[in-house]
C-alpha cells in the first residue's frame, strides 16, 4: 500500500537527518530530544516496513545518492550555523516536509474512499508533537 511506502520513506529519511544533525548539536537537552525523536521514527519505520513486501520495501528505500545529498546538505547548512535555534529549525523543516508528503497520501486515499491506516494518523500526530517540542529552541 502506497501509504506504508510513504511512511517508510519519510521515517527513514527523518532518522537519517537526525543522525546527520546530531554531530552539530552541542546542547545535551536538544541532543537527547533529537535522539528520542529518532527512536520514535525508527519504530514507525519498523511498523510500516512490516506491512510491505520485499519489492515494495526496496521501492520505498532511499537511494545512496539521495542519502549522500541529504548528508551533504545538512553538513553545509549546519556548518554555517550550529546554534540550537538553527538546528531545531532544520529538524522542524524536515518534519514539515514529512507532514506534507504523508498528508498528500492520506488525502488521496480519502478521495478514493480507501481506509487510512491508523499508523498514518499516529505518525502525523507524532510529527506535530515533535515540532511542538522543538519550538522551545527557536
Amino acid at each position: 500500500m502506497k501509504i506504508f511506502r510513504e511512511i517508510v520513506r519519510n521515517t527513514a529519511m527523518g532518522a537519517q537527518s537526525i543522525d546527520n544533525i546530531l554531530g552539530y548539536i552541542e546542547c545535551d537537552k536538544l541532543k537527547n530530544l533529537a535522539l528520542s525523536q529518532k527512536e520514535v521514527m525508527e519504530e514507525f519505520y519498523e511498523k510500516a516496513k512490516s506491512e510491505l513486501g520485499a519489492e515494495e520495501l526496496e521501492d520505498a528505500q532511499s537511494h545512496p545518492v539521495q542519502r549522500a545529498m541529504l548528508k551533504a546538505g545538512v553538513k553545509v547548512n549546519a556548518s554555517f550555523d550550529n546554534s540550537n535555534t538553527h538546528l531545531a529549525s532544520m529538524l522542524i523543516d524536515g518534519y514539515n516536509m514529512g507532514i506534507t508528503s504523508v498528508q498528500k497520501c492520506i488525502n488521496e486515499m480519502k478521495r478514493d474512499n480507501v481506509e487510512v491506516p491508523a499508523l498514518a494518523g499516529d505518525l502525523m500526530k507524532t510529527y506535530d508533537k515533535n515540532i511542538k517540542a522543538l519550538r522551545e529552541y527557536l
